[in-house]
């Protein structure tokens, strides 16, 4: 279980209160563990898709890589590339 370092305090409508107890009481959970489900589910896993997209589209915005001829051709830029001289 991961360590809990870090407070917030949040503000709720008595209403809003309410539906949480009801769901909390009704899922035996805490509270604290439904805010932090919350957070999880609708901002931190939105900001890590948008990581992750916008690492898809960096790597497909490179440029492309010549294919060699063959697996010797392919061995030889390689050996270049790692200063290995033929």
């Amino acid at each position: 279980m991961p360590k809990y370092s870090k407070k917030i305090q949040v503000l709720l409508t008595e209403t809003q209160y309410k539906a949480l107890e009801e769901i909390s009481s009704k899922g035996k959970k805490k509270l604290g563990s439904l805010v932090r489900e919350a957070i999880e589910e609708y901002h931190l896993k939105a900001k890590k898709k948008k990581e992750i997209a916008e690492a898809a589209d960096r790597l497909l915005s490179l440029p492309p890589v010549p294919v060699p001829e063959s697996w010797e051709e392919f061995e030889k830029q390689l050996g270049r590339a790692h200063g290995f001289h033929e």
